[in-house]
């Protein structure tokens, strides 16, 4: 990664910036603990020089000048690189004992720089100026301790700031490099997804950050694409080749009828196979419309509380002659109480296109289950037959739109029953499962419990 490309990573810059905001947190609160600190040590040397100055005081008070003088000579002799220093005048003026110039020095507290005072150093002094008895003493501690205190924190500031910067720029670095692995990937990806290929996701690791959160949402809305456009191309392709025979038809049977008429016979059956015709093709194209509107889930905004039991009691009870007709049983095995929010006329659809499925392509003497139970949190709504079931490889196919096991298409039906019985699930946010009953055929739906129940 080239030096001049990592500014344009926000993980650079993030890092970057919250080493920063620490370093300006630091510098502040540095500063004001380096006053509170220089603040109470300043005390603490004006304390010791007091001190000094109220010991010497002492001796002045007993009247002898010699005990006085020794009282100064002794600390200035025990010092002799002066950290302290003393001047000692009696009321004359004239010195008495001193390890510093004759100055004049301002009486109470003062800063006095060190070359006033003769002192080879760099370092001032903190200086009390005041009297003893009837002498004048002046007595002041350097600010040797001060001074190196505040090198030494500010030299610990400033390579803690260059070492937390420094530190700041190489996560800043290893992030954006590992940032940048990932987002080429996904760059990679969308790159795929842009030229076409719907199949292609983006990188999701196994820490379960923000980005992989980004990443499951974003591979699942290419994955509904990804169906929603493969779906479409099926569609077209079942199409092209479903309505291909019946329109053939309805061209032979209207040319018929006219060649009949030409030579003034009667078409009338020809018309009405005609009629046959256009009325299978209308149907078709009304129920692919119809299953284009549910997908569009225009009519979730009509759900309402309901119980599936009772619905797929009236179901039952509206095709059981049917089934007898046919040679078959239907039974309603279980109907508890099962409140789910939903359409009405859409679940009575799709519970119809189950029960009839069952007894059309199922033969004379077929027993047909319906129930309504729990699983779990969900409710559970199963058609169960006794017939010839769907080979397993064959369950995902048979939910495709116009999609038929039985390839001569000479049978009822066009192939969108179990299309549009999907479609009222997805709509209703149920789990469909086709599975082997053992024999036959068993479809489930799992349906979430109603919120407003």
């Amino acid at each position: 990664m080239r030096p001049a490309d990592l500014w344009r990573h926000s993980t650079f810059r993030l890092a970057l910036g919250v080493a920063l905001f620490i370093l300006t947190v630091l510098i502040l609160a540095s500063g004001v603990g380096y006053g509170l600190m220089q603040r109470q040590l300043a005390a603490r040397q004006d304390a010791r020089v007091t001190e000094i100055f109220k010991a010497i005081d002492e001796t002045s008070l007993k009247g002898d000048r010699i005990d006085l003088v020794d009282a100064v000579d002794a600390p200035i002799k025990a010092s002799p690189d002066r950290p302290t220093v003393f001047l000692l005048r009696d009321a004359s003026g004239a010195v008495l004992a001193t390890n510093i110039a004759d100055v004049t020095l301002p009486d109470g507290w003062s800063t006095v720089p060190a070359a006033r005072l003769a002192v080879p150093t760099d370092y001032p002094y903190r200086v009390f100026v005041g009297r003893a008895g009837a002498y004048s003493l002046a007595v002041g501690l350097t600010n040797a301790d001060l001074d190196d205190l505040q090198e030494i924190v500010l030299g610990a500031f400033e390579w803690a700031a260059l070492f937390a910067l420094l530190a700041a720029i190489a996560v800043g670095v290893l992030l954006a490099m590992r940032m940048q692995d990932r987002l080429s990937r996904a760059e990679a990806a969308a790159e795929r997804v842009a030229q076409g290929d719907l199949s292609a996701r983006l990188p999701i690791s196994d820490r379960g950050d923000d980005l992989d959160r980004i990443s499951c949402a974003v591979n699942l809305s290419l994955s509904r694409l990804e169906g929603s456009v493969e779906a479409m191309r099926q569609v077209s392709a079942d199409i092209a080749h479903d309505l291909r025979t019946p329109l053939n038809r309805l061209k032979i049977r209207i040319e018929a009828a006219t060649a009949r008429l030409a030579e003034g016979l009667s078409a009338d059956h020809d018309l009405t196979s005609a009629g046959v015709e256009s009325d299978r093709i209308i149907e078709t194209f009304s129920a692919l419309l119809r299953i284009a509107q549910i997908e569009s889930g225009a009519r979730r905004e009509s759900f309402k509380p309901l119980d599936l039991g009772t619905l797929l009691r009236d179901v039952v009870e509206v095709y059981a002659d049917v089934a007898e007709d046919a040679g078959q049983r239907l039974i309603l095995e279980a109907a508890d109480v099962a409140i789910v929010d939903g359409d009405k006329e859409l679940l009575t659809q799709g519970f119809a296109n189950l029960i009839e499925n069952a007894i059309r392509h199922c033969p004379a003497g077929t027993r047909i289950t319906c129930g309504i139970g729990t699983a779990g949190a969900r409710i559970e709504a199963r058609v169960c037959d006794t017939g010839p079931g769907i080979p397993p490889e064959e369950r995902e196919k048979v939910l495709r739109r116009l999609y038929r096991l039985e390839k001569s298409r000479t049978t009822e039906g066009n192939g969108l029953g179990l299309a549009l019985v999907k479609a009222v699930a997805e709509l209703h946010d149920a789990d469909l499962a086709l599975s082997d009953a053992d024999p036959g055929l068993r479809v489930t739906m799992r349906f979430p419990r109603s919120k407003r129940a």
